[in-house]
């Protein structure tokens, strides 16, 4: 079973339809899920193919997306935008984190170096992490 085909399959368990928009919307997403992408910037991939979808459309799609864990908002900018990526379902409790090179804006992603502090927190504070963001700005290789 392909991740489109899973995610499809999330998306009509949940009793939501699977409609020809939320079709063509998810296959760009998951065609581009490795980049980060705002609502403007789906909507310009999705407009491509489906010049009928409206905006409003790929907001609501988004939302509905988001609530069934197909994608996560990420805070990786100060600029006011909601960013989205698309979360693994063969790693879905894996968290990853962002470099942004504050001269080139690139964003690199970091696999989850963090999982030994969250067993230390675990265990000193009593403290089980469920969920965090980071994300580091500087300057990447190529700028420096």
């Amino acid at each position: 079973m392909t991740q489109l085909s899973k995610y499809e399959a999330m998306i009509v368990k949940s009793g939501s339809k699977l409609t020809k928009q939320r079709k063509q919307i998810l296959k760009v997403i998951v065609d581009h899920s490795d980049e980060h992408f705002s609502a403007e910037t789906l909507y310009d991939l999705v407009r491509h193919i489906d010049s009928s979808i409206g905006i409003a459309t790929v907001y609501r799609t988004l939302e509905l997306f988001e609530k069934l864990k197909i994608i996560r908002n990420v805070k990786i900018k100060n600029d006011g935008v909601n960013y989205y990526d698309v979360i693994d379902l063969d790693e879905q409790n894996h968290f990853h984190h962002h470099l942004i090179c504050t001269t080139c804006n690139r964003i690199i992603e970091i696999a989850d170096e963090l999982e030994s502090y969250e067993a230390f927190i675990k265990e000193k504070y009593g403290f089980n992490v469920t969920d965090h963001d980071l994300t580091l700005y500087g300057t990447c290789a190529s700028c420096q």
